[in-house]
C-alpha cells in the first residue's frame, strides 16, 4: 500500500488549514532488531506524536493495532499488507545487526540495531522529517535532508557513509517520502483518530514550595493532566522571566495525558512576588499561578511515578530508546518497502 494506491482525498490535505493541526503532530515508526537469544529478536512500532498505533515483533509475526481507532478506521488488507512489509524487514534487520558487530569487532553478547524514521507537521503548517540509524544506542548514521547526503556518526558507519552517498537516488527517495508520503499518512491517521489525537484537555496548575538554603524558598510549578503535549510553563517575578532551575521536561501520564514542572529559587517570605505562567492550546488565556499552601494532589504524585517508570522501561529495555517510527532498514540496508514509512525505496546494503 502506497500514497498511490490510497489517495488522500482533498478533505485531508486541507485538514490543518481549517485550524484542526492547531499543534504540532508527528509520524514514527521505530525498529529494533538484537543479536543473540533475546526475545523478541525483532520489533516494530508505530506512533502518531507519543501514541503508539501498531506494532509487530518476531514473536506474533503480525501486525496488531494499538489504538481502537486504527482497529475501527483500517481493514483486513491493510493489516496483512503491513504484516507482509515487516516480515520482510525482520531477515534484513536481523542481518544488518550481524554486520553491525563485525565492522566493530564485537563476537558476542547483546547487540541492537535500532533505526527512527518519521515526519512532523508543524502548528505554523510547515513540515519536517528525520531518518535515523542506531547501534547499541550510539548513533550510527543518519539523513542530512537538506543536502541529500548520508553523515556517518561513528567510524564503523563510514563504509555505508560511502556507498549510499555513491547512489543519491537513496537520499532522494528517503527525503520525497519524508516530505510526501509521510506526511499524508499523517493527515489520515489526525482525520481517522481526531477525538483523541486532536482533543484538548486544559492543564491542572498548582505551585509547590520547599525551603532551599539558609533563606531562599525553591517554587516548583506544576502543570498536569494536559493535551495535547505543547505547553509553555514560564517564571516571571516583577514581570521579568527567570530562568528555570532545571531544563523542564514533558512527562506521560498513564491516561494519555502529560504534566511538567519547573522550578525558580527566591527569597524566603517573597514567594507571593513570583507567578508561573502556563500558557496551553486548550486555553482562552494564558493562567497565572501563585503559591497556595496545600498538599500535592494525589494523581499529580501518581503520574509522576508512572512517568519516571515508563522512562526507565524505556532506558532498560533498550527497545523504545530509538523505537518509534522507522521508516528505513538498519545498517545494511538503507531503504526496504514499507507501508507507512517509505514504500517507494529499494534495498541498499550497507
Amino acid at each position: 500500500m502506497t500514497s498511490r494506491t490510497t489517495l488522500m482525498p482533498l478533505l485531508l490535505v486541507a485538514v490543518c488549514l481549517r485550524g484542526a493541526c492547531a499543534d504540532s503532530h508527528s509520524l514514527r515508526y521505530f525498529y529494533s532488531a538484537l543479536s543473540g537469544p533475546a526475545l523478541p529478536q525483532f520489533f516494530t512500532a508505530g506512533f502518531v506524536d507519543d501514541a503508539p498505533i501498531d506494532s509487530y515483533s518476531s514473536e506474533t509475526r503480525r501486525d496488531e493495532p494499538r489504538a481502537a481507532w486504527m482497529e475501527e478506521n483500517e481493514g483486513p488488507q491493510y493489516w496483512e499488507r503491513v504484516t507482509q512489509i515487516f516480515r520482510g524487514w525482520e531477515p534484513v534487520l536481523k542481518e544488518n545487526v550481524r554486520i553491525a558487530m563485525g565492522r566493530l569487532n564485537h563476537t558476542r553478547g547483546l547487540h541492537t540495531v535500532q533505526v527512527i524514521v518519521g515526519c512532523e507537521l508543524r502548528d505554523d503548517g510547515s513540515t519536517g522529517g528525520f531518518s535515523q540509524y542506531a547501534y547499541d544506542g550510539r548513533d550510527f548514521i543518519g539523513l542530512h535532508k537538506d543536502t541529500l547526503s548520508w553523515v556517518a556518526a561513528m567510524p564503523a558507519a563510514e563504509i555505508t557513509q560511502q556507498r549510499w552517498n555513491a547512489d543519491r537516488s537513496i537520499a532522494e527517495r528517503r527525503k520525497a517520502y519524508l516530505e510526501g508520503e509521510c506526511i499524508e499518512w499523517l493527515q489520515r491517521y489526525l482525520l481517522n483518530g481526531k477525538e483523541t489525537l486532536q482533543r484538548g484537555e486544559r492543564p491542572e496548575t498548582m505551585v509547590s514550595h520547599h525551603k532551599s538554603g539558609a533563606s531562599n524558598a525553591r517554587l516548583t510549578c506544576h502543570a498536569y493532566k494536559f493535551y495535547p503535549r505543547e505547553i509553555e510553563v514560564k517564571w516571571f517575578g516583577n514581570g521579568v522571566e527567570m530562568p528555570a532551575k532545571f531544563l523542564p521536561q514533558t512527562l506521560p501520564n498513564p491516561d494519555g495525558t502529560y504534566q511538567i514542572k519547573t522550578t525558580v529559587d527566591v527569597p524566603e517570605g517573597e514567594e507571593e512576588m513570583y507567578i508561573c505562567r502556563v500558557d496551553h492550546s486548550s486555553l482562552d488565556n494564558a493562567l497565572d499561578v501563585k503559591y497556595e499552601k496545600k498538599a500535592l494532589p494525589i494523581g499529580l504524585i501518581i503520574g509522576a511515578i508512572a512517568g519516571v517508570v515508563v522512562l526507565l522501561a524505556a532506558a532498560i529495555g533498550g527497545i523504545v530508546v530509538w523505537r518509534k517510527r522507522s521508516g528505513q532498514g538498519g545498517y545494511a540496508a538503507a531503504n526496504k518497502g514499507q507501508i507507512n514509512a517509505d514504500s517507494s525505496s529499494s534495498t541498499a546494503s550497507a
